[in-house]
């Protein structure tokens, strides 16, 4: 009985092992990317005249890419300048907060450069949509069945211009008989 324990507990820590480098190495599997060129077009297996045309079309997506990269990043920067200059007014002249003309201003500035932001966001998809399509006109039938197995870019919106998933959870309503959360 004592040996059945005995090797229950020594191959429990190597099941565990096992499991976390399963985790480890899954996620960083993750596939072939459309904008890897080299490894797209080895798993599309594209012609020498086929690679002439597509390969200028993927690199036009990368740098698409690219550019939405380096701008989401610059909001970002900008959004926390502006939250650093919003909280740093609490402890000037207005204690409680007040918005004033000059905070008015920058909040305005920022929503302004968050809507271009979103804008030109929604013209990078497009033209990414208008490649692709492109692109799997050249592809023959085989190809296109590979090519829906490749990663599309994704342009994610930043955390900060999301909507807020919890919101509707933060305001708890005063109880129906009265008083003020009789929980």
């Amino acid at each position: 009985m004592q040996t059945v324990k005995f090797l229950n507990t020594a191959a429990y820590p190597q099941g565990i092992i096992k499991i976390l480098l399963l985790c480890c190495f899954l996620p960083a599997c993750g596939g072939l990317k459309l904008v890897d060129i080299s490894k797209s077009s080895t798993a599309l297996k594209l012609t020498t005249a086929q690679q002439q045309t597509i390969h200028p079309k993927l690199k036009l997506i990368r740098d698409i890419v690219e550019d939405y990269d380096f701008e989401k990043k610059q909001l970002e920067v900008d959004y926390q300048i502006f939250r650093a200059g919003m909280t740093q007014r609490y402890y000037d002249r207005y204690e409680s907060g007040f918005m004033d003309a000059r905070s008015r201003r920058e909040l305005n500035a920022f929503r302004d450069e968050a809507r271009k932001f979103l804008k030109q966001r929604e013209i990078y998809l497009d033209e990414i949509k208008d490649i692709v399509e492109e692109v799997v006109a050249e592809l023959t039938p085989e190809q296109r069945v590979k090519l829906t197995e490749l990663k599309l870019p994704k342009l994610e919106v930043p955390v900060m211009l999301q909507r807020d998933p919890y919101n509707d959870l933060r305001y708890i309503p005063s109880h129906p008989l009265g008083g003020v959360n009789i929980f």
